[in-house]
């Protein structure tokens, strides 16, 4: 699944920034004090991993400076290690260059990408910032990240904070071991810092009263959704918050199995009793415009809209409302609202798009390269039967702004990724407005992937 996918965020600039300074062989505690300045170390894991992924770093920026620093991460395992300034700093961006796997390396023809992907806070949460103190040194945690899913929802880039400070700790000593030295000498232990919510075992008696709840999100997301419904309908809840949690599972499953009128029931009901409940919202705003309710789809859209400042699906799904209108300017400001925040999940789901392409007036006409195309390999094998592909993602004015490459994909697709996303396009146009368009190619699976 999308776990498992290598993804690439385009169309960003890598803005510079002040290399957070190297932590020397014969740096001791001491001496960073006297600097003002104090270190951070932990690892980075799951995204952009790999060999095709050079020079992956971490920036953060100094809340009162505002300066930007760069950490560089190992090649290696992941580990990172730097001296900063004190002060409090907010995470910025996880950032690498991808190279194309191809032999011979042709870089002048299919020159490395600069990729970033921006750490944004989930809405109402607040933007992850730690702590640089003098008294001691931090611990990060282990940031692992990947493409996040929840039932039948890709919700963008999931990051998670463990502990692995044993290992950390012990990567220092090999490194840094004077510095090391030096804080056992003067009595002073790293804490362990997370500026994300870490990960921790479920206790035995709350999993065993879990496990009906579990075991049905687990049958959504693996797309067993009769399976799904079964079991849910088999089991009895005790509370009104399993009630509420049953039945808008039970609707997502309705959803999944495109039973749109009993998909809309339940979660209706659920909204009845929750209607701060954005999850239903959205789920119900899918089933009304899957099952052809356009008028109803676009007023809980907006709903969402209103609710989740900056959500990329609704502003979506309300811009190709307006293009199938005509409308061209609103759907501009819609489109524009899409691509503000987090948008890159939507390489990851096609209903957005299927939605918009039903109605029976729509007229589609899809992106053209214009310019600056790299003609892809001669020795391109014909994807019939092959394995793997990618997606980009074209926005309203043009430009590719996302892209993702499969872990599956057979050797032409890197070079066939890096001929499109050099290219510039016309956008895609519905009713003669220019709209946002996700363009697969390869075989079924990315497809099935991406539903």
């Amino acid at each position: 699944m999308f776990r498992n996918v290598l993804l690439a965020l385009l169309g960003f600039s890598l803005a510079t920034g002040a290399l957070a300074d190297e932590l020397e062989v014969e740096t001791t505690w001491a001496s960073l004090r006297a600097a003002g300045s104090s270190f951070v170390f932990g690892r980075l894991e799951g995204h952009f991993d790999g060999p095709d992924y050079r020079g992956r770093k971490l920036r953060v920026r100094h809340e009162k400076t505002n300066e930007e620093h760069v950490i560089d991460v190992d090649q290696g395992l992941g580990y990172f290690r730097a001296a900063l300034p004190t002060g409090t700093y907010e995470i910025l961006a996880i950032e690498a260059v991808y190279v194309a796997p191809m032999r011979p390396m042709k870089p002048e023809r299919y020159p490395p990408v600069k990729q970033r992907y921006a750490i944004k806070p989930a809405a109402g949460d607040e933007f992850p910032t730690f702590p640089v103190v003098t008294e001691m040194p931090l611990y990060l945690g282990t940031i692992r990240s990947s493409v996040g899913r929840s039932g039948i929802v890709y919700e963008g880039h999931e990051l998670e904070i463990i502990d692995e400070f044993g290992e950390a700790w012990q990567h220092m000593r090999s490194t840094n071991p004077r510095l090391v030295e030096s804080l056992v000498e003067e009595g002073v232990a790293p804490e362990r810092y997370f500026f994300l919510k870490p990960t921790s075992g479920t206790p035995a008696l709350e999993a065993a009263l879990d496990e009906p709840i579990d075991r049905a999100r687990n049958y959504i997301a693996e797309g067993k959704f009769r399976q799904a419904i079964a079991w849910l309908q088999t089991q009895l809840p005790t509370t009104d918050d399993e009630r509420s949690t049953f039945r808008l599972l039970i609707g997502e499953a309705f959803l999944g199995d495109r039973q749109y009128p009993a998909a809309i029931r339940e979660l209706g009901e659920v909204l009845l009793g929750d209607p701060e409940n954005w999850r239903a919202l959205r789920l119900l705003a899918r089933a009304h415009a899957q099952n052809g309710n356009a008028a109803d789809a676009v007023g809980l859209y907006r709903a969402l809209a209103g609710a989740v400042p900056g959500d990329a699906e609704a502003s979506l799904h309300i811009g190709y409302h307006h293009a199938l209108a005509g409308e061209a300017a609103l759907a501009a400001a819609a489109f524009d609202s899409a691509f503000e925040a987090n948008f890159d999940y939507l390489l990851h789901d096609l209903m957005p798009y299927a939605l918009a392409l039903r109605a029976d007036d729509a007229r589609y006409e899809p992106p053209e390269a214009i310019s600056g195309v790299v003609k892809p390999p001669s020795t391109m094998r014909s994807r019939r039967g092959s394995s793997g592909g990618f997606a980009i993602l074209i926005d309203h004015q043009g430009r590719v702004v996302a892209a993702h490459l499969t872990r599956a994909a057979e050797s032409w697709a890197p070079a066939v990724l890096m001929s499109v996303i050099r290219a510039k396009f016309t956008p895609a146009q519905l009713n003669g407005v220019p709209i946002p368009c996700l363009v697969i190619l390869g075989a079924e699976d990315i497809l099935e992937q991406t539903q």
